[in-house]
């Protein structure tokens, strides 16, 4: 059978009972080895998530850890009854198939859902199959694995030392893209209490040794550690504990708004090249509404009107601000 081609007219309670939820972040279709680990980084990321999957095993422990599962088939219009789509800003499928995801899309569109979309290709056609019906992002995890793998071998290769019969033990440490250690120099992590040393930092293929305290961590680097092996393990933890952001931080997302030129503004015959727009506000000009006409294609040259109405996407934080100019 196909995935998620299986239908349990039953569905037992104790698999598919669906509690109702507040907002949710993300409705995650497939919880295998990939969905699992996406699970694990969103819900480390703090978001609200509700997986489905008709594998009850897999259902059954991410229940046991909190988080609202359901059994089924996203392909099944029915399906979509039991959920929260209305709530959810992002629907992801980890499922690798092609004629799921193509489903999942037609019915999440019938169904009038209005949030984002995500979905899982083996290949780069399938990749540009989804693209072009407006999926909002295309995961391809056979080419990130392996390119991560490739790196991990020629950081491996250059520079992992052999063992040693010395009570010295060494670990190589990927720092994650949302670890607090992330833009801190060596200087300002606490590793030198633990008795740990950076020996070796690779980052995009290039090897930096024996980094000064002043070196940055940024994420993504791969860093050689050495020292004794309890004070290796407290290393990692700090090194990639999640970095706690304040509620401001956390909201100042990239939004889209509409800004209009006032008809006597002082903007009015001025080309953009000559207000500094985006220098100025902070924000990129994607389009203008003159009139009936859209003007899709943004020149520097171009001269704005009274009466225009800008298309601008930056920062939640800047757009606000924005907004409480208008009109310009």
């Amino acid at each position: 059978m196909k995935i998620f081609e299986r239908r349990n007219p039953h569905r037992e309670a104790d698999i598919d009972t669906f509690a109702e939820t507040g907002a949710v972040d993300v409705i995650l279709v497939g919880l295998g080895n990939y969905g699992s680990g996406l699970m694990e980084h969103l819900l480390r990321r703090k978001n609200a998530i509700v997986g489905i999957d008709f594998d009850p095993g897999a259902l059954d422990v991410w229940r046991k850890k909190g988080v609202p599962v359901l059994y089924g088939d996203m392909a099944d219009p029915e399906m979509h009854e039991h959920l929260p789509l209305k709530k959810a800003q992002w629907v992801i499928s980890t499922v690798r198939s092609k004629e799921m995801n193509l489903a999942l899309i037609h019915n999440l569109r019938k169904d009038g859902y209005t949030g984002k979309v995500a979905l899982t290709a083996t290949n780069s056609q399938e990749a540009a199959e989804f693209e072009k019906v407006g999926v909002n992002l295309v995961f391809r995890p056979f080419k990130d694995a392996t390119e991560q793998a490739a790196d991990a071998l020629t950081y491996a290769m250059d520079f992992l030392p052999k063992s040693v019969d010395w009570p010295v033990s060494f670990l190589e440490l990927r720092i994650r893209s949302d670890a607090s250690a992330a833009g801190q120099t060596i200087r300002e992590l606490p590793l030198s209490a633990l008795g740990i040393s950076i020996l070796a930092a690779s980052r995009g293929g290039r090897i930096f040794y024996e980094p000064t305290p002043d070196f940055r961590i940024f994420p993504a680097d791969r860093l050689l550690l050495m020292g004794h092996p309890a004070g290796l393990k407290d290393a990692e933890n700090i090194l990639n504990h999640l970095e706690a952001r304040s509620d401001a931080e956390d909201t100042d997302r990239f939004e889209i708004t509409e800004i209009k030129v006032s008809e006597d503004s002082d903007f009015s015959g001025k080309s953009l090249a000559e207000l500094h727009f985006r220098q100025k506000f902070g924000v990129t000009l994607v389009g203008i509404r003159r009139g009936q006409d859209q003007i899709t294609t943004i020149n520097p040259a171009e001269r704005l009107q009274g009466g225009d109405c800008l298309i601008v996407i930056g920062k939640s934080s800047t757009i606000k601000e924005l907004n409480n100019l208008a009109p310009v």
